[in-house]
């Protein structure tokens, strides 16, 4: 009693001495810790779980004791494993009621469609068209229909031909089912969509043509013939030569004017786009451009041929394929990524990355140096982060390649896995929100909570558990 005293009157006079001030320390916690399990209590988790908060109460009045015996060292470790029964109970509290969300009167865990109220005999879930298939199975939930159909209406059938439409292969003619639904009308098996004389009936290796079929009466074979509509001598493959030099039209690059092969049919003086460059030396034979570019266009006038110009709407230097380059760093800006700010070829275009004392910031995402902490239980950051997640905030505004940065949220597997999506999703948000207000824009950032699904590390140890809860910032660049 005597030393309580005398602690208290030092700190009113000021001092500094350890013991009275983990004392202090130590009752202000008791205080918090009693009116925590208070809540938890009036939540259910007497009921719901019992076993811990028996044990956190109790280990909370050891403290107590320890406390009163000027034991702080032992009230201190109480205190300590106070934490993981108090979690649990927290955690676990309201968790052996049944819950409705959608209020239809069955519970969650029996309703396929807990957040869409529904009668029991579809097992709580919605029927909009009311034709007795839940809307969960109903591929057409709006339109009444048959189960055979997966809740649909019967097939369309635009042809009347017993074929529906998204089966038939000719859904506007009628034609049987072992053609698809095309029609034959020749008959000879073949249906008229892939029959070259649907008039006529030919065997398949012909195409459905009869096997002297000669279209256009030159004597060749429309299956030998390389122009069935056009008459031509057999040595042509059936082909008119108009300017008779031997090249059939169909290959001939200038058919009313005889060439020799070497130029495609064309005369060696012939000059299709009219520049003044032979078609024989032209480059570009049908687009103009002057002789110095052999006959080539330029559009952006930067000495580079269209043809050999990367960038041809945009002057740039020979040395980038005549593509520009505005900041100057001896990178094209098609290959920039900032193409406004000098960097380094290793950064596709961007400055390096700045050094920071907490995070190391790579190309797929800011490695944390630290954890980034939070209020027990709670989506509050710790204002011992701050600091670390100024300097992430920072990082994101100082590197424009950033294009977005996915702030991932992750818990240990203490707890149910709803809980622990809720409070994982509301600290990311949180994490989302400081970095907005310092600075960065809003739409660069996505914040997503995991729960307990990707650990990093197992959930059997105490060390394991503290690594899984963490924060994430994954990059697109």
């Amino acid at each position: 009693m005597k030393k309580m005293l005398l602690c208290f009157l030092l700190l009113i006079a000021g001092a500094f001495f350890p013991g009275c001030s983990s004392g202090t320390r130590l009752h202000k916690s008791s205080l918090i810790e009693q009116r925590r399990l208070e809540s938890y209590k009036e939540r259910g988790a007497d009921q719901c779980a019992p076993h811990d908060l028996a044990m956190a109460e109790s280990l909370v009045e050891f403290m107590l004791l320890e406390l009163r015996g000027g034991d702080y060292h032992n009230a201190d470790k109480y205190l300590d494993k106070k934490d993981f029964y108090a979690a649990r109970a927290g955690v676990n509290a309201e968790s052996c009621f049944s819950k409705d969300r959608d209020g239809d009167g069955i519970p969650d865990s029996e309703d396929r469609c807990p957040d869409d109220p529904g009668p029991p005999e579809f097992q709580g879930c919605p029927d909009r068209d009311g034709d007795g298939i839940p809307d969960i199975d109903d591929k057409c939930p709006d339109v009444p229909g048959l189960p055979e159909f997966d809740g649909c209406p019967p097939p369309a059938d635009r042809d009347g031909d017993g074929v529906p439409d998204s089966e038939d292969r000719c859904p506007d003619d009628p034609g049987p089912p072992e053609l698809r639904g095309c029609p034959d009308r020749d008959g000879d098996g073949i249906p008229d969509i892939d029959d070259k004389c649907p008039d006529q009936p030919g065997p398949p290796e012909l195409f459905g043509c009869p096997p002297a079929a000669d279209r256009d009466g030159d004597g060749v074979p429309d299956s030998e013939d390389r122009c069935p509509d056009d008459p031509g001598p057999p040595e042509l493959r059936g082909c008119p030569d108009r300017d008779g030099d031997g090249i059939p039209d169909i290959d001939d690059k200038c058919p009313d004017q005889p060439g020799p092969p070497e130029l495609f049919g064309c005369p060696p003086a012939a000059d299709r786009d009219g520049d003044g460059v032979p078609d024989s030396e032209d480059r570009c034979p049908d687009d103009p451009g002057p002789p110095e570019l052999q006959g080539c266009p330029d559009r952006d006038g930067d000495g580079i041929p269209d043809i050999d110009d990367r960038c041809p709407d945009d002057p740039g230097p020979p040395e980038l394929q005549g593509c520009p380059d505005r900041d100057g760093d001896g990178i094209p800006d098609i290959d920039d990524k900032c193409p406004d700010v000098p960097g380094v070829k290793e950064h596709q275009g961007c400055p390096p990355p700045k050094q920071y004392k907490m995070i190391i910031v790579t190309e797929k995402e800011i490695e944390l140096q630290q954890t980034v902490f939070f209020e027990t239980g709670r989506a509050v950051i710790d204002k011992k982060s701050y600091d670390l997640l100024r300097e992430v905030a920072d990082a994101i505004k100082s590197t424009p390649s950033i294009k977005k940065v996915y702030i991932e949220g992750h818990t240990d597997n203490v707890g149910g896995r709803d809980l622990n999506l809720r409070l994982s999703q509301q600290r990311a948000d949180s994490v989302k929100k400081f970095l907005i207000d310092e600075g960065v824009d809003a739409d660069k950032l996505e914040a997503k909570g995991f729960g307990p699904d990707k650990p990093i590390q197992s959930n059997r140890t105490r060390q394991g558990r503290a690594n899984n809860r963490r924060v994430e910032f994954r990059l697109e660049q």
